[in-house]
């Protein structure tokens, strides 16, 4: 018989060989998020499209934050991986050594994805996931922390120091969806911690977020601070605050909470401030400047970044990439311009009625100043809030998910059908976005055809809409020269705020150009009677 010394040792080395066997099984990745987030059932969507399949096929585990257990586990992902800056916003990925978050993340991981997933992983942390992935059946499974390995957390409640917090939140924001769960682990651990959550798009919550930025200088260049965490004497903005950092904060700082006096009357008053507007010149710098507006409209921009990012995560040359793209804008570009030739021809019927046309160039006038309105106020809920979802003119989750997948059924033809695939898909889609681009055309359209439809006006209609899918060209050369679409899409993202404000200046222009015209038609008129 073996001695318990020997035994002991035969197992350990069973249980060292069998990690190993597993280990090598298949690769896989980790995708952490929650049932109601739209980016992780699109990520699951696409991974479900995957051509490779039978018992090496690589596994992704879904593991929901919504239970406590998880959400924990991801911290500690992020320890044992040593990632530098913790995910602030989900889904979050792991694949290897790396992390990366939301659909443009994962794309973007796409070239590397095969060598990231068939890294070893010797960590003990992932064992029991391991052993998951290797009984796979299918190629997307969910995967939730043992009983065992649930450490339970410490409710020990901390003795001195403050225990007060000021958190400055906005709804709809996913930086801050994950601070909310750090937050909820703090007030289990120490139940005395009192936090004071506002709102930054309420009044009460921007006279905060001003108290914040008078007691903190640095802070005062700053624009939107949700998600922030404050105390007494410090704060962590513009990256996750975690509970343990939280409570030792709270035990260390002297300084009482200065936020908790009564809101003011001067205070409400000096919140009303603000308004900006601006006004410009006509005619043909007025139409290219519409067209270059109109195409990095938002709607049309997240596109084509979409599009060359699926194509780069399908593995398709960057030739191939470019090709599409130019038969995408090529579709588009036919698509905008034979609207706009069908709608000349109505206003020059329009022409025979001088009554009709004033009262629609009025009705133009009053549509213009509206929306440049709410551009203006999406301009300010984007600086205000940091977040496009925050946005009231742009596609709605539903369009934008039926426009995906378009895309994703294009991307399944092969050869040379690809192409006029391609242009029949820019088609398909501006017809999907024009609710969107369609605001700036429709006006524009009505001044460049104020005379009525004829060769110079033609011209106008092309020279809008080269202006128009410039930007969209731009990114697909950008991408055929290697430019990441994560790159594109932060750059879209970081001026947005600039974007709605010409937006708005664009469409305060038009509406005074409406004026003009329905003036200049009724003036004739009276002059002709």
């Amino acid at each position: 018989m073996l001695s318990n010394r020997s035994l002991k040792l035969f197992l350990c080395l069973f249980a060292f060989l069998l990690c190993g066997v597993v280990a090598e099984a298949r690769p896989w990745l980790l995708l952490f998020g929650s049932e109601g987030c739209e980016e992780c059932a699109e990520i699951r969507s696409i991974w479900a499209e995957r051509e490779d399949e039978g018992e090496d096929s690589a596994v992704l585990v879904y593991v929901s934050i919504d239970k406590d257990a998880n959400y924990r586990f991801l911290a500690r992902v992020e320890q044992a991986l040593k990632i530098a800056r913790p995910g602030t916003a989900f889904p979050i990925i792991f694949a290897g050594h790396k992390m990366a978050q939301g659909v443009q993340g994962f794309l973007e991981l796409a070239p590397e994805l095969d060598d990231l997933m068939n890294e070893k992983q010797t960590l003990s942390l992932f064992r029991p996931i391991l052993e998951a992935v290797s009984t796979a059946q299918e190629n997307i499974i969910a995967w939730n922390v043992p009983q065992e390995n649930v450490k339970q957390p410490d409710t020990k409640q901390s003795r001195g120091g403050a225990s007060r917090l000021l958190y400055l939140s906005e709804p709809g924001c996913q930086k801050c969806a994950r601070q909310n769960l750090e937050l909820n682990l703090l007030v289990k651990q120490s139940p005395e911690v009192q936090i004071d959550n506002y709102d930054v798009t309420t009044p009460e919550g921007q006279i905060f977020a001003r108290r914040v930025k008078q007691h903190f200088p640095a802070l005062e260049k700053s624009g939107n601070l949700a998600p922030i965490v404050v105390w007494g004497d410090g704060y962590v903005h513009g990256r996750l605050a975690d509970a343990e950092e939280l409570a030792a904060s709270l035990k260390e700082t002297k300084a009482e909470p200065f936020w908790t006096a009564e809101i003011t009357v001067a205070e409400r008053e000096a919140l009303k401030t603000s308004q900006n507007r601006f006004l410009g010149g006509m005619i043909w710098a007025n139409v290219i400047f519409a067209g270059l507006v109109d195409g990095i409209n938002p709607c049309a921009f997240a596109t084509i970044i979409f599009l060359v990012s699926y194509l780069l995560y399908l593995k398709r040359g960057k030739r191939f990439v470019l090709y599409a793209g130019l038969f995408f804008c090529l579709g588009v570009f036919l698509s905008y311009l034979l609207f706009g030739v069908g709608l000349g021809f109505l206003v020059d019927k329009l022409q025979k009625f001088p009554i009709v046309k004033i009262v629609f160039y009025a009705v133009f006038a009053i549509i213009s100043f509206v929306l440049a309105i709410l551009h203006l106020r999406d301009a300010l809920r984007v600086k205000r809030s940091g977040k496009a979802e925050e946005m009231s003119m742009r596609l709605d989750t539903a369009t934008h998910r039926k426009m995906h997948d378009r895309i994703h059924k294009w991307g399944k033809i092969t050869g040379w059908l690809a192409m006029p695939g391609a242009a029949l898909l820019g088609v398909v889609i501006s017809s999907m976005e024009f609710v969107c681009t369609g605001q700036v055309y429709l006006p524009t359209i009505m001044s460049i055809l104020a005379d009525g439809f004829h060769w110079k006006a033609f011209c106008g209609l092309l020279v809008y809409n080269v202006a128009f899918i410039l930007p969209l060209l731009a990114v697909t050369f950008l991408a055929y020269r290697g430019v990441g679409a994560v790159s594109l899409a932060e750059f879209s993202k970081k001026h947005l705020v600039a974007t709605k404000l010409i937006m708005t200046a664009l469409f305060l222009l038009l509406a005074a150009l409406m004026v003009c015209l329905a003036f200049w038609g009724g003036a004739r008129k009276r002059m002709r009677s």
